[in-house]
């Protein structure tokens, strides 16, 4: 299950990485079409807010989490004994789950709505949006099943934190 979802979460982030990689181009190409040729791109502030800044900001979370990427602030936490911090390990690493799992389920009704109305922007050009809806529900529960993955690691004391030592380069 572990690999599964590391997997899962890599690709996803792969997946925000390309739509980061395609509004710069498409943002790039819509200010080369107004400035040089006086036409820019339709809908592009519609298709950068509802696919690309939604993909980029959702889908990761999950590696985010698996990478230790998430910002820890640890000030009295190396201040404590052992068993001190897997007890605060695991409240937050329970904060963190009912977080995730909690902003799933809520965004998981505006998505079906969103579906079932067939949900659009109307702006420069009509831009279907519905679809994306999706992506905070899914990024999000994935990031929930990390977290209780991670809760189980923890309990087996299988789980080591990232230091923040470790990912300085």
């Amino acid at each position: 299950m572990i690999k599964l979802t590391n997997h899962i979460s890599y690709a996803l982030a792969v997946v925000a990485a390309l739509a980061l990689g395609l509004m710069m181009l498409h943002v790039t190409a819509d200010v080369i079409g107004k400035y040089f040729f006086n036409s820019p791109i339709p809908g592009t502030a519609e298709v950068v807010a509802s696919y690309y800044m939604v993909t980029a900001v959702f889908l990761p979370l999950a590696w985010v989490e698996i990478s230790g990427g998430s910002i820890v602030v640890d000030i009295l936490y190396d201040l404590f004994p052992s068993t001190t911090k897997k007890l605060l390990l695991v409240v937050a690493t329970t904060l963190s789950s009912l977080f995730y799992g909690g902003l799933a389920w809520l965004s998981w009704g505006p998505a079906i709505h969103a579906w079932k109305i067939g949900e659009v922007v109307e702006g420069t050009w009509r831009v279907v949006i519905w679809p994306t809806k999706f992506i905070l529900p899914l990024g999000l529960a994935l990031a929930c099943i990390i977290m209780l993955i991670r809760l189980v690691e923890i309990s087996r004391g299988n789980y080591q934190p990232i230091e923040a030592s470790d990912t300085k380069g």
